[in-house]
């Protein structure tokens, strides 16, 4: 019986799934261990509709994630803005910017990571998440990152192994903005383009993922953070393309909490508002 109903469930989400166009999905993430576990626990709700998405923080431990924000883009991720309703403020999600950011902190630090290494440890049927036939891939990433900072030096090795169930039965372009196939960026270019490299051969998108992820420093002591993403609730509806839109009258701020600078433009007038609010022809 158990059987039967897995494949009834799959032909149903099939046949939803060329009937209509767009994904409504829930995911929860949870994470214990370590000191950035409390960020890292998230639940969100979101809606995706071919290049277009729009993902609602409905829990959060990330100040800059807070309950009620959201993240939303029409051009399948190239461009993403972070909406704080609350606020009444949008800004763009700038990755590279942020990276940058942190490239500046590393050199601060003399941060330097060695030793890096990505290894596939497996890929085999995945069985079934919230009905959907997946592929379960198993990697292990590790490097050592040296620090050394006013007169204080520190070493640290870390492996992280990933569980990862990705489905190839979802074609929403715009899905990738939260069901990532590869974590972000490191910050080392070595680094990063083996992590591409490696997890870029992952087919589809991500419906769980599983990250085991020990750090030891040059003492021995050792901690161990255990992060679980797994998408709860899917389904197929057509979504409308005002569930994309920025409301008009919301101001453009700074992912870095500045403004958005001399001789921005808000409202109707914002050049970046018209363009992410522009109607499909």
């Amino acid at each position: 019986m158990r059987k039967l109903g897995a494949v009834v469930a799959l032909v149903l989400f099939l046949t939803a799934a060329s009937s209509f166009a767009g994904v409504v999905f829930t995911a929860k993430t949870t994470s214990e261990g370590g000191r950035a576990a409390q960020m890292q626990a998230s639940v969100v709700k979101g809606w995706t509709s071919g290049d277009k998405a729009k993902v609602e923080f409905e829990e959060s431990g990330n100040k800059m994630m807070a309950k009620g924000s959201y993240m939303v883009t029409k051009d399948g991720g190239k461009v993403i803005f972070m909406v704080n309703p609350k606020e009444r403020t949008y800004a763009r999600w700038d990755m590279d910017q942020m990276m940058g950011f942190a490239g500046g902190a590393m050199k601060m630090m003399n941060m330097t990571i060695s030793d890096p290494r990505v290894e596939k440890l497996g890929e085999e049927d995945g069985g079934l998440v919230v009905g959907v036939p997946t592929t379960r891939y198993r990697f292990r990433t590790s490097y050592t990152m040296s620090m050394s900072f006013m007169g204080m030096n520190k070493t640290t090795k870390i492996v992280d192994e990933q569980e990862i169930w990705a489905t190839s039965k979802l074609t929403e372009a715009a899905l990738g903005i939260w069901l990532r196939k590869t974590p972000p960026k490191f910050g080392d270019e070595g680094l990063d383009k083996l992590v591409r490299a490696e997890m870029g051969k992952i087919q589809g998108f991500p419906l769980k993922r599983k990250s085991l992820r020990t750090s030891t420093d040059e003492k021995g002591k050792t901690e161990v953070l255990t992060t679980v993403m797994e998408v709860t609730e899917l389904q197929m509806a057509p979504v409308p393309d005002s569930t994309f839109e920025i409301p008009a009258d919301f101001k453009e701020t700074s992912m870095m909490g500045q403004g958005a600078g001399e001789g921005s433009q808000q409202g109707g007038d914002n050049p970046l508002l018209k363009m992410l609010n522009k109607k499909n022809p």
